[in-house]
């Protein structure tokens, strides 16, 4: 029965999550050279030292007993203490839909009008023109302009995208660096305008247009328990704050203003590091703070950024809580210094910081995404919710967006879906005659965890130590995963093998019985078999019986073993 590598890979994957469910007990098992040895060394570093290898016409219960050898492999490579570092892949996936108009066409509001302006939020009292965004910006407007939006004719309020992110403490730390005495939140909102090639939406024979400049998700932050109502609900952006962007959490680093950039990161690390101590960030980056001193009734902290152990960046300057903050940013780490102090008899300082990893620049009025530029949001009084190319404020800079700047799509007349900076989807949907129109989201994203470390993603929180015990089946396992004998050889293996299934079925194993390295017949019972230096001078396990039977008492066996 030949066996295809994708269903292989699929049972494998399949076996890592229930490898707290294999079969226990005693298995017996016919050793021959130093299998327990060879045991030993399967996880080395927390890392899988083997490969495992099943005959191109193996029965299905050696592929099934391959994903349960891959399935404890991977169990040990997550036991509790025994890796203190490296990361895994979480996949998170996440769906949703909008209110809608049910009919653009016949909308008591948006069919008497050529421009319809429809917005959804993380949570519908963002959109509410009562306590919400509509009540201050509609788009309808040069004094209620919402996102560079001033001609829509009306506003429907979609209200909630529950997939949309949200953040709800964007200041974990408490820095408040503008002095607003209030926690923060922030959320992620999406407009659109939809559009008549002729005198309304509901004009007979009217097409549907989505036009350049007007299809805009912005990510935005608030005082706590407050929707954007006043231009008072909105609160200003500052390094350290945390705010969603595309569906993930991320740290302000910077607000650029020399050079109009925004810089954003994932959070590695928020709290206080002693006078001379450091943060390691992994691959060869580490974060010190070198020096707290007085200068006068400030601070000056001098900070480092390494690589490899060698300093690539540093700088030294003043910090003072709520007034002045220092920023040190090298490629892809980012580090703000929000405070510092000494201890009593002023032998030691300390720096209040966070460190991020991944960090990007959005530069303003340029693509950050195809098709789509970055802004700042800038609250005005008198005006709205502008878009903004600087990061230098003229109100007040409430968040970040993403503006399209595509093509018009037009001619729309039948069902239409259009993607939203590869995130979220407008979704014109015709049925009968009638012209549905509608958010949604089907999203699924790949986060990279380290150990320790805590992600926020499609308003799922995540920490990589967690991981294994509650969330088995989002972790894209390291866990070896089987191979076929077409496609494994002993001359170029870099790692030792494990090969499932006699030489009748499995061609490396054959290889070995003709080189008599092995002796694997059709009377022999489950047997354990090393053959020392054997692919390429790594050792070979062979696992393998007279019948398949045989085979999967000898996988069981080796798996009581691990």
């Amino acid at each position: 029965m030949a066996m295809s590598m994708k269903k292989i890979g699929a049972i494998a994957v399949g076996g890592a999550m229930v490898a707290s469910a294999l079969a226990t007990g005693a298995f017996a098992a016919e050793k021959v050279g130093d299998v327990d040895a060879f045991a030993a060394d399967v996880v080395v570093d927390g890392e899988a030292n083997v490969d495992i290898v099943v005959g191109s016409n193996a029965a299905a219960l050696d592929v099934v007993s391959a994903a349960n050898m891959a399935a404890k492999i991977g169990s040990l490579m997550f036991k509790e203490g025994t890796v203190e570092d490296g990361s895994a892949e979480i996949t998170v996936s996440a769906a949703a839909e909008s209110d809608e108009v049910k009919d653009v066409y016949t909308d008591a509001t948006v069919s008497l009008v050529k421009k319809a302006l429809v917005i959804t939020a993380a949570d519908d009292d963002y959109t509410s023109a009562v306590t919400g965004i509509l009540a201050l910006a509609d788009g309808t407007g040069v004094a209620t302009e919402l996102f560079g939006i001033t001609t829509a004719g009306a506003a429907a309020d979609l209200e909630d995208l529950q997939t949309l992110a949200f953040v709800s403490d964007a200041d974990p730390s408490g820095w408040d660096f503008n002095s607003a005495s209030a926690d923060f939140e922030a959320a992620e909102v999406l407009v659109a305008t939809i559009n008549s090639d002729l005198a309304t939406l509901g004009t007979a024979g009217a097409d549907i247009e989505i036009l350049e400049d007007e299809v805009i998700y912005a990510s935005l932050a608030f005082e706590e328990d407050k929707y954007g109502a006043l231009g008072t609900d909105y609160a200003a952006l500052f390094p350290g704050m945390r705010i969603p962007l595309l569906g993930e959490e991320k740290v302000i680093v910077k607000l650029d203003t020399d050079d109009d950039l925004v810089l954003v990161g994932d959070e590695a690390y928020d709290g206080v590091i002693k006078q001379g101590e450091s943060y390691d960030l992994g691959n060869g980056y580490t974060v010190e703070v070198n020096n707290v001193l007085m200068s006068g009734t400030n601070y000056k902290v001098d900070v480092s950024i390494l690589k490899d152990g060698k300093v690539v960046a540093s700088k030294f300057d003043t910090v003072k809580k709520q007034a002045t903050q220092l920023k040190l940013v090298y490629k892809d780490v980012g580090v703000v210094v929000n405070d510092a102090w000494t201890d009593v008899g002023e032998n030691y300082g300390f720096a209040e910081l966070v460190i991020a990893d991944n960090v990007v620049e959005m530069e303003l009025g340029e693509e950050f995404i195809p098709d789509y530029e970055a802004y700042t949001v800038d609250y005005i009084a008198g005006t709205g919710l502008t878009l903004s190319d600087k990061a230098t404020a003229t109100g007040t800079i409430v968040g970040v967006a993403l503006k399209y700047v595509g093509e018009d799509v037009d001619k729309i007349s039948k069902d239409k879906t259009f993607t939203i900076a590869d995130y979220a989807k407008l979704d014109l949907d015709e049925d009968s005659g009638k012209m549905a129109a509608k958010f949604l989201m089907d999203e699924s994203k790949d986060v990279t965890v380290n150990i320790g470390e805590k992600v926020s993603v499609l308003n799922a929180e995540i920490k990589l130590d967690d991981i294994a015990a509650e969330a088995k089946e989002a972790v894209v396992m390291t866990a070896p995963i089987a191979v076929l004998d077409s496609e494994a050889s002993l001359d170029d293996a870099d790692k030792a093998l494990i090969l499932v299934g006699g030489p009748v079925v499995n061609a490396l194993t054959a290889e070995l019985a003709d080189a008599g390295l092995i002796a694997i017949d059709n009377e022999s019972p489950a047997t354990l078999a090393v053959a020392a230096g054997a692919a390429n001078g790594n050792d070979v396990l062979v696992v393998a019986g007279g019948d398949r039977a045989a085979t999967q008492d000898a996988a069981d066996a080796l798996i009581a073993m691990l």
